[in-house]
């Protein structure tokens, strides 16, 4: 058998001290750290407990700054916010001690803001809402006002601290259970915030635009000026100093800036009573729900030509501000609307929403800066403004209009046709908006030049006015413009452009030449009244010279006096302006739509040195024969006759009569062209009254 080996032992004996002697250093040092923790601790505990507990917040609250005012011109409050509060319910501090506080603090509640007794219980004791420390209680019987006012809060303050400074000894015993009961009142505080008021209702609505409930501006220039409106919150902190006291610091709220627009209330009021009236007259008498209208789109723009700001903005889609869904219950019955909250859409963007919701923001736009059509002849002074700039025509020069003009291959008719203007000066050519002259004029300049001025007055780029959606219009290019398109846009159609662009193109050709950036905005103020931003005169650049918008002031009295545009004549006044027709496109088709039109007229006062620019837009009037600006001039003639005299407009030595006829420019006609229309009769219109007149009932001559 062999011998085995014996092993040697692997944990020695030497190697057991020697790890009992490594195990004592380690006790040591824990004990040697331990008694250096427990000396800090007594010696310097205190002062690093402070400075841990200096850094916890332990209270913050928001303070909500208030949301700036609009102004008019004249410093009238066209919007404002109200500080109000919401009374908020601290569940889980009554619960605490249910047994001391429960029963003092419903009872209260219910005694003084009416609440039910059943349901605040419920909402204290559900196991949902027992830990909740905010639960806004609604103190209203209408759900959509549950705010309480500053006076509000401050009476049920004063209710709560009735008995407080009252010694027991002097009350009764009922009065010192209700002193008692007050006193235990418990988790109840107010929130404060605000909401936003519009005191002129509707007026301005579609310029002025509203603000939700959370504060956020959704149209107009509450959206616009969104960010400087709103301003920054405040907060309340409280803390730990060093030596464990309880300190507050308060930032304090930076409150929105006032915007003072250049908008006059009394003036807008005019133009809104005036778009009102006409609805009337011209809307369909319907039992749908709906009310009525006199066309599809009607805007009205007034503007100081020396400063580009807005004095007047208005569309036959105004809506009450304080309550902005209403509005589609204007155009819409109950039935449609029904539909359109369950129908869902995909914008161009690729998001879905309702067709209630894209309708409702459609109605809430503003027609004067967001639609872009074919402005017809209002567009007929600025081509001759341009050619005359350029020297491609002079004031001396002739044109002979014999019906229309053949630009190659395609017949364009004058509105004449199938008469003729013959032998007329350049003055004569825009008193009887003939369209054969500016076709003849247009030539002169060629398509550069006329693209290059089209661009200087601004017609392929936004104005910039301080509005959202602001669209740019459709014009063409000198790659994509022809003779044909330069012949039908030297008489406004072919291009596209909005009301804003026409009208600071105009004054820019009677107040000397300058282009003023169109505005709303006039200042822009801080809390204290300082200014912050000035807007109020934005001169961009000089497009003709002085003595080009001479003439042009000029041939532009001629049209009122004698032309197109007497029945826009105001008695007492020198007035000048410009009739517009256009035959609208057919979406569908693309061609020319039979019977469809857009009306307009534009016009200045005084003529020989411009103090406001008045421009109307009627689209597709509500009437079996809509060809005939008389439906614009006679909206534009009952806004002037108010707002001359509120202005202290100069009148003339004698006061002049108006005429008994005049007759309308339909400039645009082509025969052999599909895209363009066929020729139009022309009406005659008298509107010496400032009643609105219908223009069908006047006589019609060729």
């Amino acid at each position: 058998m062999a011998n085995r080996v014996k092993k040697e032992r692997r944990f020695s004996k030497r190697m057991q001290i020697k790890l009992l002697v490594l195990f004592g250093f380690v006790l040591l040092g824990l004990v040697v750290l331990l008694i250096q923790i427990a000396y800090i601790n007594v010696t310097k505990g205190n002062t690093y407990a402070k400075q841990v507990l200096s850094q916890n917040n332990y209270d913050s609250q928001t303070l909500v700054a208030r949301r700036g005012e609009i102004q008019d011109a004249n410093g009238r409050v066209l919007a404002y916010s109200e500080k109000v509060y919401n009374l908020v319910l601290d569940c889980k501090a009554i619960n605490e001690d249910a047994d001391t506080y429960l029963e003092p603090t419903v009872a209260v509640l219910c005694e003084y803001f009416g609440l039910d007794e059943l349901e605040l219980r419920k909402l204290i004791t559900n196991e949902s809402t027992a830990n909740s420390q905010y639960q806004v209680l609604s103190v209203k019987a209408d759900d959509e006002e549950q705010y309480l006012t500053a006076d509000e809060k401050e009476a049920y303050e004063d209710y709560i601290d009735e008995y407080a400074d009252i010694s027991s000894d002097d009350l009764s015993e009922a009065e010192k259970t209700e002193k008692k009961n007050r006193s235990l009142v418990t988790g109840v505080s107010f929130e404060e915030k605000y909401i936003r008021h519009y005191p002129l209702g509707s007026l301005a609505s579609n310029t002025i635009g509203f603000a939700n409930s959370l504060g956020d501006g959704i149209v107009g220039l509450e959206a616009y000026y969104d960010e400087q409106l709103q301003g920054t919150n405040g907060r309340i902190f409280g803390y730990l100093d060093e030596d464990s006291d309880y300190q507050t610091k308060t930032i304090a709220p930076e409150n929105g800036y006032t915007l003072m627009t250049t908008l006059d209330v009394n003036i807008q009021q005019i133009v809104e009573s005036v778009i009102a009236e006409f609805d009337e007259t011209y809307g369909d008498d319907t039992d749908d729900g709906t009310a009525k209208h006199g066309a599809a789109n009607i805007g009205v723009v007034v503007m100081n030509p020396n400063t580009g700001g807005i004095l007047a903005m208005a569309t036959n889609q105004s809506y009450d501000l304080e309550d902005p869904d209403s509005v589609i219950y204007d155009w819409y019955t109950e039935d449609e609307v029904e539909v359109m909250k369950e129908t869902v859409i995909t914008d161009s963007s690729g998001n879905e929403t309702t067709q209630y919701v894209s309708t409702l923001y459609d109605l809430w736009g503003n027609y004067c800066v967001s639609d872009s059509y074919e402005p017809g002849s209002t567009y007929k002074p600025i081509t001759i403004a341009a050619a005359l700039e350029i020297g491609a025509i002079s004031a001396n020069d002739t044109f002979t209009c014999d019906g229309g003009e053949y630009v190659t291959d395609t017949e364009i008719h004058c509105d004449a046709y199938p008469g003729a203007h013959g032998l007329e000066t350049l003055e004569d050519a825009l008193v009887n908006s003939c369209n054969d002259a500016l076709m003849q004029i247009a030539a002169k300049m060629g398509v550069s030049n006329f693209i290059k001025y089209q661009s200087l007055f601004g017609f392929d780029q936004k104005t910039g006015i301080d509005l959202p959606n602001e669209s740019a219009g459709v014009v063409y290019s000198t790659s994509t413009m022809n003779e044909v398109e330069l012949a039908t846009c030297s008489f406004g159609q072919g291009l596209t452009c909005t009301m804003i662009q026409e009208i600071s193109a105009f004054c820019a050709v009677v107040n000397g030449g300058y282009y003023y950036q169109p505005h709303v905005v006039d200042k822009i103020l801080d809390e204290d009244g300082a200014i912050v931003k000035d807007n109020s005169s934005l001169l961009l650049k000089q497009v003709v010279s002085t003595s080009t918008s001479d003439i042009l002031k000029e041939y532009l009295e001629s049209v009122v006096e004698e032309g197109t545009g007497k029945t826009t004549s105001v008695s007492g006044y020198r007035v000048g302006g410009k009739t517009g027709t256009a035959e609208k496109i057919d979406s569908e088709t693309g061609e020319r739509a039979d019977g469809l039109y857009l009306v307009s007229f534009i016009g200045a006062a005084p003529i020989n040195d411009p103090e406001v620019v008045i421009y109307v837009v009627v689209d597709e009037p509500n009437v079996e024969n809509q060809a005939s600006s008389s439906y614009a001039q006679m909206i534009f003639k009952s806004i002037a006759q108010e707002v001359y005299p509120y202005m202290g407009i100069a009148t003339t030595a004698e006061e002049s009569t108006d005429s008994d006829s005049t007759t309308d420019d339909t400039e645009e006609s082509v025969v052999s062209n599909p895209d363009m229309a066929a020729p139009l009769a022309e009406n005659a219109a008298d509107d010496s009254d400032t009643t609105l007149v219908d223009p069908t009932d006047i006589a019609e001559e060729e």
